[in-house]
């Protein structure tokens, strides 16, 4: 399937969605990032860059080989 095709079939089933929900979300997939807006962080992403400020401030780096052993467990958490 070339470019052209794919297009078409993407409007194609654009033209036949009525989720407002998912145009919204590929509307914004669509929509370039603005450098200077603000982004609003919800209350996870909050905690997450927190803990992050907090581990280089005290230098609590994590070797590779723990992060791979950690990462299996948190992504289940999610």
């Amino acid at each position: 399937m070339n470019t052209l095709e794919l297009k078409q079939k993407i409007i194609d089933k654009l033209k036949s969605a009525d989720d407002i929900d998912l145009l919204k979300q590929i509307m914004n997939l669509l929509q370039p990032l603005d450098p200077n807006e603000i982004k609003h962080l919800n209350e996870n992403e909050l905690e997450m860059a927190k803990d992050n400020e907090e581990d280089i401030l005290f230098k609590n780096d994590l070797s590779e080989e723990q992060l791979d052993k950690e990462d299996p467990e948190w992504i289940t958490e999610l």
